[in-house]
């Protein structure tokens, strides 16, 4: 994901969803969360859209709380 200076994110949402039917059967029953930014370049809205599997989810929230910590500590 590019990197957007967090005073100029506007929104963010996100969904979580289990692939049901693939033509691959290994893919069945996997978990995904898709989210998309929206973010404020020089007053035109622009968006990011990513998906993660569950892992990549997981490390994302890690690096959310630790990134939460540091700014707790520097106020």
């Amino acid at each position: 994901m590019e990197d957007i200076p967090l005073n100029k994110i506007v929104d963010v949402s996100w969904r979580f969803g289990v692939t049901v039917a693939s033509s691959g059967t290994d893919e069945v029953g996997k978990n995904f969360l898709q989210l998309k930014v929206l973010y404020d370049d020089d007053g035109n809205t622009k968006s990011i859209f990513t998906e993660m599997n569950l892992n990549q989810f997981y490390k994302f929230l890690h690096d959310l709380e630790k990134a939460k910590t540091n700014l707790d500590i520097l106020m």
